[in-house]
């Protein structure tokens, strides 16, 4: 049984690296790749949302987003030894999805519009010369959380690796559920080879239209 499509694991995987790079790169004071990666981030967040309305089943936020009562109960079954493996996001997982969607999505345009106050400047920060230091003030500050939510993901995924017995890293590489899970999951998140092709299509354009967004810079024309 498919779980995961094709598009939805490319994304998944790109995102880390771009986080990974993004991180890595303002660290070692390499702003143009740091750039780079930051709007990578962007174009795989806007492919996200739109993906998560016409994606595989349980890609899409109708069938993992919920009320945020549900989403605890789910916790606190999720807690029970005898609990049952699910394909797919929980509702509280569900959640975490959408905050790490709106944490990398604000880290990548404040970071479009902030400078360092030596030598660079995000490509759009000329068309907001005045909330420029604003937003590399904002853009600093999301570093923490953007640090806690990539924790949070870490530690349920090894939570369910080591607790529930269920490896979620593989099943995001293969796209597949193990059979114990498939067993209980009447839907199957597969789709065609042309809304595969579609998608993947849709996410390397996303990701060429924001990193082409460096081309308004004023230095340009």
């Amino acid at each position: 049984m498919q779980v995961w499509d094709l598009p939805l694991r490319i994304f998944h995987w790109s995102l880390v690296i771009a986080i990974i790079g993004a991180v890595g790169s303002v660290k070692a004071d390499v702003m143009w790749l740091h750039e780079r990666f930051g709007l990578t981030v962007m174009g795989l967040v806007v492919f996200r949302v739109v993906w998560g309305f016409v994606g595989g089943y349980y890609a899409r936020f109708s069938q993992f987003l919920t009320t945020p009562r549900i989403a605890l109960a789910g916790i606190y079954q999720l807690l029970k030894p005898q609990s049952r493996p699910m394909a797919g996001h929980s509702a509280a997982a569900g959640y975490a999805v959408v905050g790490l969607l709106i944490v990398s999505a604000y880290q990548a345009l404040t970071g479009s519009v902030s400078n360092d106050d030596v030598l660079f400047d995000g490509p759009l920060a000329h068309l907001m010369p005045g909330w420029s230091n604003l937003a590399s003030d904002l853009h600093d500050g999301g570093e923490p959380v953007l640090f806690f939510i990539v924790a949070l993901h870490t530690g349920a995924i090894l939570f369910y690796k080591y607790v529930k017995k269920q490896n979620l890293t593989m099943a995001m590489l293969h796209g597949r559920a193990a059979r114990d899970v498939a067993a209980t999951s009447p839907k199957d998140g597969g789709i065609s080879v042309v809304r595969t092709i579609y998608g993947v299509v849709l996410l390397v354009g996303c990701v060429l239209a924001s990193n082409a967004l460096t081309m308004l810079r004023p230095a340009l024309f």
